[in-house]
């Protein structure tokens, strides 16, 4: 057993410390940095970071402007580095140097405002930021004056102004760039508009005014949720009287404004459109039986023993006025004995004397990793005063599952939206629903399946006293589910039957109960 809590530890340690939150470094160099990965660069404090082309924009440059010719504009955007640099190290501001990529600057109050320059079509770039307002995305012709009033420097240097060599923009691709169209000059490059400036709006904030500087920005505004919920979901098929299959499940989750900074983020989906955000994670359980339990497994042409012990990380983004709810998670964790579902079963069984031993927990599915990567979109169809419907496409893609997932859902009753608005306000956000919530939901899926390791084994390790082959799986899936919910303030219960059409060739259909409590603040 100390093995097996060890494997878990060693799996899931990880995960957590990789969450906390890190400001990385700022160095200064002289120079763009290769950045392959284009990750997120955090600033948390006042900084100037000139902004390089990267290899693709460098390409593109060339060819429409002549290797000569970028070269020379490539010297004059120099130059103009040059002097505000020497306006830096005058005045002992700190500096950063980078290609185009994702930058995130935090004021601070703790308001974040993200640019995103990935796409971006105007190369050489300086972003002020002096750690109190908004960051600035400047021209380094155009900067001088805006770094001087950005940080308050001495008035005799406000009246200076920085010599304009080069207007803002360059033409990448235009009918002046063409065989037998020589460029003049250096104008009509395209501005801002590929260009993202995400404002994150924590609680009790308000978006921080925007520059006059900014008018060529693409704006969107990411509203972090206030609220707080916590909940608990329990899975059993003893509810239908049953036990094979899917038998056994435990949810445990958390949701909370705080971890909408830890540094998984980086990886989930933004919605591209002003939106309420809110994150959650969730540890699962989940245990699956042959069909009889009370007989050693046949080991052929039946489910496999299987446990599964992962968390998961989601994040959600509202777009009420769209009716779209965008998420995407990651899943990491066990399958295999080190999962503990062979412990549980068991101690379950033994506490009820009417139960027997289940018989063949030694064949389960042996020792693997689960790591998953989800994404999700619902869309809202149709929505009266107490009545919504919505239909959801999902894909998933990892060593627990890979399968693609079409399916309606819809709810009844009087509750809460399941779409937040943008709020006018912080303070909307935190408006809470009618004191009683009630009613009905229900929905239908249709699951496309790839591959499931509770039926096939890990990808990793395929030591297996039994699987089933990939011959003997039903790519089509039909689940549907149907529940009662009812709350009062702060506290809900909610009572709902699945249903599980067969997950393989010789295998039959499955129902299974699930009861949900939570709680939300």
């Amino acid at each position: 057993m100390g093995r097996q809590i060890t494997f878990l530890l060693f799996l899931i340690l990880p995960l957590v410390f990789s969450c906390q939150r890190h400001d990385p470094a700022m160095p200064e160099t002289p120079g763009p940095v290769t950045n392959p990965n284009k990750e997120v660069k955090i600033f948390t404090t006042p900084v100037i970071a000139f902004i390089y082309p990267d290899v693709h924009q460098t390409d593109s440059l060339k060819k429409a402007l002549g290797t000569d010719r970028y070269f020379a504009f490539s010297d004059m955007k120099g130059a103009e580095f040059s002097k505000q640099r020497s306006i830096a190290e005058k005045y002992r501001l700190a500096t950063w140097s980078g290609i185009a990529s994702v930058y995130r600057f935090v004021t601070v109050d703790g308001t974040t405002v993200e640019i995103d320059l990935r796409h971006s079509q105007s190369p050489w770039k300086l972003i002020i930021f002096n750690g109190i307002d908004a960051p600035v995305l400047a021209n380094p012709e155009d900067a001088g004056n805006i770094l001087i009033s950005t940080f308050n420097l001495r008035p005799e240097y406000k009246g200076k102004r920085i010599r304009q060599s080069l207007p803002a923009t360059i033409p990448v691709e235009t009918a002046l760039v063409q065989p037998g169209n020589p460029v003049n000059s250096f104008e009509s490059i395209p501005g801002l508009k590929e260009t993202t400036l995400r404002l994150v709006i924590f609680p009790g904030q308000a978006p921080p005014p925007l520059r006059n500087e900014t008018a060529g920005f693409r704006i969107v505004n990411s509203y972090i949720s206030p609220n707080r919920r916590f909940w608990l979901e329990f899975d059993n098929d003893m509810f239908s009287n049953t036990d094979r299959y899917y038998t056994n499940g435990v949810v445990l989750g958390y949701s909370s404004p705080g971890l909408t900074t830890w540094r998984l983020n980086r990886f989930m989906i933004n919605r591209n459109k002003n939106s309420v955000v809110h994150s959650a994670i969730s540890l699962h359980h989940g245990m699956f039986t042959p069909l009889n339990t009370k007989e050693p497994p046949p080991l052929e042409n039946d489910r496999p023993y299987a446990s599964t012990l992962y968390l998961r990380y989601s994040r959600f983004s509202e777009d009420a006025e769209a009716g779209i709810l965008l998420s995407s998670a990651i899943e990491a964790g066990i399958i295999g004995d080190a999962a503990l579902g062979q412990l549980l079963q068991k101690s379950v069984h033994a506490g009820i004397p009417s139960n027997d031993e289940p018989q063949g927990w030694e064949t389960q599915i042996k020792n693997d990793l689960v790591l998953n990567y989800t994404i999700d979109i619902r869309k809202q169809l149709a929505k009266t005063g107490n009545a919504e419907l919505y239909t959801e496409g999902s894909a998933t893609a990892g060593t627990l599952h890979t399968r693609a997932v079409m399916g309606i859902h819809a709810v009844a009753g009087r509750f809460i939206p399941g779409l937040t608005p943008v709020p006018e306000n912080f303070s909307n956000l935190t408006q809470k629903g009618n004191k009683w919530q009630y009613g009905i939901r229900g929905g239908i899926e249709m699951r496309m399946v790839g591959y499931d390791a509770s039926l096939q084994g890990g990808l990793l390790n395929r030591n297996n006293v039994f699987a089933l082959k990939p011959e003997e799986i039903e790519r089509l899936v039909a689940a549907l589910n149907v529940g009662l919910f009812a709350g009062y303030k702060n506290f809900g219960l909610s009572i709902s039957q699945y249903y599980l059409s067969p997950e393989f060739k010789s295998g039959k259909q499955h129902f299974w109960g699930r009861i949900g409590l939570n709680y939300g603040w």
